[in-house]
């Protein structure tokens, strides 16, 4: 039981630090209003525009596409290093061996062709395409 008291006192610490760093923020704190505080700060620049401001969305699907291509190859790699032993082995049957990477790989082609269809990997569009998107309207 003596082991649950020591987690109970580490958690009820962890609490209390934070909280009570938050608190002494809080009473110590300068409370001075001012409208300037509520104001956009860029840089020291006068803010120009609105707030709202559309981005393509090519840059997120470009950046998840990577992610996603970036962990398959980190799953490649050490599945390479076991593919070398077990052949080397002889144990395991050859389709035992390439059967889950081939249908990992396969699963990611499927997703690849996809995101191409759809045009996520399509980045900008020629005159031609352009116009082409006009005359479907």
């Amino acid at each position: 039981m003596n082991d649950w008291i020591a987690i109970g006192a580490l958690a009820l610490v962890g609490l209390l630090i934070p909280f009570g760093m938050m608190a002494v923020s809080y009473l110590l704190r300068p409370t001075v209003p001012e409208t300037s505080k509520r104001a956009t700060y860029e840089s020291g620049e006068v803010p120009t525009g609105g707030t709202r401001v559309r981005f393509n969305i090519q840059y997120y699907m470009v950046a998840l596409l990577f992610l996603v291509f970036d962990i398959e190859t980190v799953l490649l790699f050490p599945w390479a290093v076991v593919y070398r032993e077990a052949v080397e082995s002889d144990a395991v049957s050859l389709l035992e061996i390439l059967g889950p990477m081939v249908a990992f790989v396969a699963i990611l082609l499927v997703g690849l062709a996809w995101a191409w269809r759809n045009g996520a990997v399509q980045w900008a569009q020629t005159p031609r395409q352009v116009e082409g998107d006009t005359d479907r309207l």
